[in-house]
């Protein structure tokens, strides 16, 4: 084997025995993944073989040119030697190829590419290593895998060789279903020596209901010698095996042992699920059990990959966990079967909405893989008359054992829904079981500082709120985007108060406010999560509103992408406690009714010579007594015709037929001008009212004035 640095090779692929004994050894976790086939244990010297790294990967992309990745032994190891080898499934029809050479950057790295012709699916090859061991290696020799630019594969770890004691290392190989009705394909176990005659004497015992079959034996790899043998007369669940007389065998190099064994079932007593070996005898190996398969029956296994998978509340496109409906047995799914995946309250599978054509577009079908036998045939659909749910038509002829797979599955995500998103399966296929695809998570949080203000009271001093960003970029900025915070029916905004990002680098606008409605346009997103604080805080509440807590909505098209009937909000937060005012603090309340004569000062009924009426969408009352209610003195000046009220430091000045006023001397404009009627001055009643501080409200059914200071 030549030294990679020195010479850089373009290997043919050959399937060599040692890689075929160990093929299927390592699972990948996600689409690509990296496993070692053993643990060795060396000792320092040149030439020691290393376990061989597994490569295995779902749908390797096209790509001529080829994918890299970096092989990467600890400092020291000055003659790594990489091999490759394929290990490919049955009926495999892609054109891969794998070539390894030496690095500029080290004689302890290799670079491995991989060219492919086409789209390659559920393929693996194997990273043989050699490579001379330093004196003061360390204990665990780890492989460190680098991805290159560009490329598909992903960087990873993986401990390829050990130094220190210990004897044999144990794996299984690829796993069997077992179904019952006879013997069943052989399980594999292999056993790998990291001295000569490392393993001695040793049993394999079978859980209950399981037994081996009398052809059960073990070989030692490529040799053919039989350096063991069966030991009879042992029950029919555990096999014994004794190593052969120092006479016999002449081995004396590190041997791979192979045992193959049929297993037998009782279906009677046997448990579904794994088939554990228990290893023995012996002291010295590593681990002490192996999986070598299942016991299944016919039926569905659900696997969900990252059901903590996170998504944002308020957003259309927000993509669930890959999961999937995998058969224990072919033929477990039926044809013609129907599967639904139902989303709860609040989600709903994502359509592509065409603006043009106002209809929108199932994309379900991009989401949908099928192996075995199981074929796709447009049999996915998402319901038009019921978005929530999906729905599954099974085509399948049995003949292989499949799955269906939804990866890259969209749903749209309510405002205010948070949480599990748990799916109901249900259908004809004979599945019923929930399932968790992801946790929806608010775009923002509000936290409050909680005060008291009095109903009745105009512009009052509230807490400080704030806004915080779950992460980045969930305030979105795209379009005409702004931040809403809207108070309660009855309650405004006393004015626009202080807005201030605190925290992170999001960009806002000039805010606005609208009566309840405090509007913060977005500018651009964050790439840090930020905070906004809202500071000098007023709020008006009319009388009308009822004692306790007051909550404010949070929403805006920055956060509320989504369309879900009465759920356009993201949170709802108490910003401030409604209370009664004091009784000392009640005195200028008054009630006028239009066209009556009678008026209410305080809660006590009262006459006056003229009764208010409505002109210009305005209500009317007469000054003397509008003056009393507020507790004002009020003086008319016949050559000016003004009328000034006063109280405390405060006065307000009216012109009889001029919509400008004065408060304090500052200059005012109403909508309407004070005038004379039936001898008496008559003033628009909410513009003098305001001026002293005191809200004014209107009960339509019995056409009353009702002021409260």
């Amino acid at each position: 084997m030549l030294k990679a640095r020195s010479r850089k090779l373009s290997l043919v692929l050959i399937l060599a025995m040692l890689m075929t004994m160990f093929a299927g050894l390592g699972t990948a976790s996600a689409a690509t993944g990296y496993s070692a086939t053993h643990v060795p244990l060396v000792t320092t010297g040149a030439d020691k073989d290393f376990g061989a790294i597994i490569v295995q990967f779902d749908n390797l992309p096209k790509n001529e040119t080829g994918n890299s990745f970096i092989v990467k032994l600890p400092a020291g190891f000055d003659d790594l030697k990489v091999t490759a080898n394929p290990i490919v499934p049955e009926n495999f029809d892609g054109d891969l190829k794998v070539e390894v050479a030496g690095s500029d950057d080290g004689d302890n790295q290799a670079v491995v590419k991989v060219y492919s012709a086409n789209l390659v699916s559920e393929v693996k090859f194997a990273l043989n290593l050699n490579s001379t061991v330093p004196n003061g290696a360390p204990e665990a020799i780890n492989a460190n895998i680098i991805a290159q630019p560009g490329s598909v594969f992903a960087d990873g770890v993986v401990q390829v060789a050990k130094t220190g004691s210990g004897a044999v290392s144990v794996l299984a190989g690829d796993g069997i279903t077992v179904t019952g009705g006879g013997s069943e394909k052989a399980a594999e176990i292999n056993f790998r020596e990291n001295k000569a005659r490392a393993l001695d004497n040793f049993s394999l015992k079978l859980p209950r209901g399981f037994s081996w079959a009398d052809d059960a034996a073990i070989t030692v790899m490529g040799s053919g010698i039989t350096s063991f043998t069966k030991v009879e007369g042992t029950d029919s669940r555990t096999v014994k095996f004794n190593r052969a007389s120092e006479a016999t065998d002449t081995v004396t190099t590190p041997q791979i042992w192979v045992f193959k064994g049929k297993i037998n079932v009782d279906e009677s007593v046997a448990d579904f699920g794994d088939i554990a070996v228990t290893i023995g005898g012996v002291s010295n190996v590593s681990p002490d059990s192996v999986v070598v398969g299942k016991y299944a029956d016919y039926g569905i296994e659900i696997v969900v990959d990252d059901p903590e998978t996170e998504v944002l509340a308020g957003r259309n496109e927000q993509t669930v966990s890959t999961f999937a409906f995998n058969e224990l047995l072919k033929g477990s799914l039926l044809n013609s079967r129907t599967i639904y995946v139902e989303l709860p309250s609040g989600v709903r599978w994502y359509r592509d909405y065409d603006a043009n054509a106002k209809e929108y577009k199932d994309v379900s079908s991009e989401w949908m893989n099928t192996t075995g036998s199981i074929t796709k045939e447009d049999s996915i659909s998402v319901l038009a008359n019921d978005p929530d749910t999906l729905k599954i038509v099974i085509k399948n002829d049995g003949s292989n054992k499949g799955k269906i797979e939804l990866k890259d599955a969209k749903v749209q995500v309510a405002a205010n829904f948070t949480g599990d998103i748990t799916a109901k399966i249900w259908g004809n296929a004979g599945i019923s079981e929930e399932i968790v695809l992801g946790t929806a998570v608010a775009p923002i949080s509000a936290t409050t500082d909680v005060k008291d203000i009095k109903i009745g009271v105009q512009k009052q001093a509230a807490g400080n709120i704030v806004i915080t960003e779950t992460k980045a970029e969930a305030i979105d900025s795209t379009g005409d985007s702004a931040l809403t915070v809207a108070l309660p029916f009855d309650v405004n905004w006393g004015a626009i108060p202080t807005i201030e990002v605190v925290e992170g680098d999001l960009e806002l606008g000039t805010a606005s406010v609208s009566a309840g409605t405090l509007t913060i346009p977005v500018k651009t997103s964050s790439s840090k999560a930020s905070k906004i604080e809202i500071s000098d805080v007023t709020f008006t509440a009319d009388r009308t509103v009822p004692e306790g807590e007051m909550k404010a909505t949070f929403a805006g098209s920055a956060v509320v992408k989504s369309d879900f009937t009465n759920r356009n909000y993201v949170v709802k937060e108490v910003v401030a406690n409604c209370v009664t005012p004091a009784p000392g603090e009640t005195i200028g309340s008054g009630e006028f009714r239009i066209g009556s004569n009678i008026y209410y000062a305080g809660g006590v009924a009262k006459v006056m010579d003229v009764a208010p009426y409505i002109k210009g969408d305005r209500t009317y009352v007469p000054m003397r007594y509008l003056g009393e209610i507020l507790g004002a003195e009020v003086v008319w000046d016949d050559a000016a015709r003004t009328v000034t009220l006063t109280k405390g430091d405060t006065t307000v000045v009216f012109t009889i037929g001029s919509t400008s006023y004065t408060v304090n001397g500052e200059a005012k404009t109403a909508d309407v001008a004070p005038e004379i009627a039936n001898d008496r001055t008559m003033l628009p009643a909410r513009f003098v009212a305001e001026a002293f501080g005191a809200v004014v409200g209107w009960d339509a059914s019995s056409q009353t004035v009702l002021i409260q200071k």
